[in-house]
């Protein structure tokens, strides 16, 4: 599948990236989470060359991107419940699973009867949206498995030369990926994957009807209808073992990278004397670990890590479920 090499554009050239969308190529582009690999959600082909691209198995469905509500109800069905959550939350990095309009090829759902719907927040994102008669398909923009990326340059040290371009809109203001809600039954909606929108935000809408706890049953069925639910994911090449907060030090150790672990702290050390440490955020606050995770993560890979051994976000914090749930799958890797 190799190619020439993968074009790097910018703001000024969404005319392009419309016009290679709408030959059926596949172009990476910024959200607000992280970037993604688009292509036409209603072209089955073009849809199939981005499970080839990533080397992602058909049966892992992928997120149709749209840019607007009224247009996101041509692809699935809404009842009060999504229209609540749709309202409160889009443009945004929240994933509604609904049942889905016949419209929508079966190649993107994996050949379920549901369908993943997303309004990013993104304005560049949403600026080409408003160009094209088409939702996007994107699920991350890399290797199926591998580490998600947060900035063109992750996208193309991985997948350049694969893909006909990369649209740079500079660093993802999350960095990790959407909040995945399957509210096909109002009175049983299940939180698939956690993200930016955490369980209160979203119970705060949902009312009498809370999310359902998830079970081992629930988990298995996530992965069958939500994007990014495998139980081993997000893996950089890496080793990576975790660890609570506090296990960790920060004392010098002799080697370079191929020959000692890289040593990630939730919050920095008041004392550093190795360096092999890295931290997900200066002051504790959960929201600046979630934007550095996968940007950290992608540049100690670059850097020849075999190990890497890092601090699981504390519970309690605003993205301690979304951040220690993308941990937790970047070390299942076998």
């Amino acid at each position: 599948m190799t190619r020439k090499p993968t074009a790097h554009l910018s703001a000024n050239d969404l005319p392009k990236v419309a016009a290679l969308l709408e030959a059926g190529e596949c172009v990476a582009v910024p959200t607000e989470t992280v970037y993604g690999l688009a292509a036409n959600a209603l072209d089955a082909q073009a849809c199939l060359r981005i499970f080839q691209i990533k080397g992602r198995p058909l049966l892992d469905p992928l997120i149709v991107h749209c840019a607007s509500l009224e247009a996101a109800m041509q692809y699935g069905q809404f009842g009060e419940l999504a229209l609540g959550l749709a309202n409160a939350f889009w443009p945004g990095p929240l994933t509604l699973v609904v049942a889905k309009n016949p419209i929508v090829p079966d190649v993107v759902t994996a050949g379920l009867p549901s369908v993943a719907l997303r309004v990013p927040a993104q304005p560049l994102l949403q600026k080409l949206l408003s160009q094209l008669d088409f939702p996007l398909a994107a699920p991350s923009a890399n290797p199926f498995g591998y580490i998600s990326p947060t900035s063109a340059d992750h996208v193309l040290r991985t997948l350049g030369g694969r893909i006909a371009a990369v649209i740079d809109g500079g660093a993802c203001e999350h960095g990790v990926e959407s909040t995945i809600i399957d509210v096909r039954d109002p009175m049983r909606p299940q939180l698939l994957r956690p993200g930016p929108i955490d369980r209160d935000a979203l119970e705060a809408v949902l009312g009498k009807s809370p999310l359902m706890e998830s079970t081992q049953a629930s988990a298995q069925a996530a992965a069958q209808v939500a994007p990014g639910s495998l139980e081993s994911h997000y893996s950089p090449r890496a080793t990576l073992r975790l660890h609570a907060k506090g296990e960790l030090s920060a004392d010098a150790e002799p080697g370079v990278a191929g020959s000692v672990p890289a040593k990630i702290f939730w919050q920095r050390p008041a004392a550093v004397n190795s360096t092999h440490a890295y931290w997900l955020t200066e002051s504790g606050d959960s929201a600046e670990a979630a934007h550095n995770l996968f940007a950290l993560l992608n540049r100690l890979d670059a850097q020849g890590y075999a190990a890497i051994d890092c601090e699981r976000c504390p519970d309690g914090l605003a993205m301690a479920e979304a951040i220690n749930d993308r941990l937790r799958r970047a070390a299942a890797k076998g």
